[in-house]
């Protein structure tokens, strides 16, 4: 009998212990479950912000970077985040992590456009306009679908920044998809005159009117260059003519007015 009673005693004790034990569990739960419950309705997403902002306009890239990538977890739906985030990651040369970034957003379903135009404008506000090239052409080669876009964005930056040579190159490409294309054919026509290749540049002009009769811009550009190269009068008068007869301007008639006409020439 005082085994059994024992043996029983031990039973109800060890029940006792397992009772108290979960009852201290829930009781240790229920606020550790209230503090998780109460951070989680509070966000930092206001205070990541300060903080970005700060160490941006500072210029600490490693910190910018890092709490860029916090508020980006928590909204990874904003293209100016990504922006930042990718020029500072730039400013540190850290290419992965730029490459990361774009995936990233377009996991996200940003436009592509959006990041470009956000990179170009973080990069051009801090006068480091080459970052925002950069990005392109790891981009272009990162994902060659988005080649011809990116390209465009290429031509436009060069054009910007009137590099000739790399007008020509831009403008070549993006011709041998549309080879009609009037911007197209400004850009490289440009570009020549840019870099001192007149010939290919009046001839490219040429090709301008020859597609588009009434392109004022071309006609003026021609008349201009006739105007100033001995023995092409009659071309350049010819040009200013009909640009004078398309738009008009005060400019155009004084240049008309110090040239000799086809027949007083």
């Amino acid at each position: 009998m005082l085994n059994i009673r024992c043996i029983r005693n031990k039973k109800t004790n060890f029940g006792n212990r397992q009772i108290i034990m979960r009852t201290t569990r829930l009781f240790i739960a229920i606020p550790a479950l209230a503090i998780a419950l109460t951070a989680a309705a509070v966000s930092p997403y206001p205070q990541l912000e300060a903080k970005a902002e700060r160490f941006f306009s500072h210029g600490e890239w490693a910190s910018a970077a890092a709490i860029f990538d916090l508020m980006l977890e928590e909204r990874p739906d904003v293209p100016s985040t990504y922006g930042q985030a990718i020029v500072s990651n730039a400013m540190r040369a850290d290419t992965t992590a730029q490459m990361r970034l774009m995936h990233q957003a377009l996991d996200n379903h940003i436009p592509f456009d959006s990041v470009f135009s956000q990179v170009k404008q973080w990069s051009f506000s801090l006068g480091k306009s080459h970052l925002y090239e950069n990005f392109l052409k790891e981009s272009r080669t990162a994902y060659p679908w988005m080649r011809r876009t990116i390209d465009s964005n290429l031509l436009r930056y060069y054009t910007f920044r009137h590099n000739g040579a790399e007008m020509i190159t831009y403008s070549l490409t993006m011709l041998d998809g549309a080879p009609d294309n009037r911007d197209f054919l400004h850009t490289l026509a440009q570009g020549y005159m840019l870099t001192g290749d007149q010939q290919n540049g009046i001839e490219t002009y040429l090709r301008i009117i020859d597609l588009y009769p009434d392109d004022f811009n071309a006609l003026v550009t021609l008349g201009n260059w006739y105007a100033s190269t001995p023995g092409k009068a009659n071309e350049a008068y010819s040009c200013l003519r009909r640009a004078y007869n398309i738009h008009p301007t005060p400019y155009i008639d004084n240049l008309i007015k110090k040239l000799n006409s086809p027949q007083k020439h």
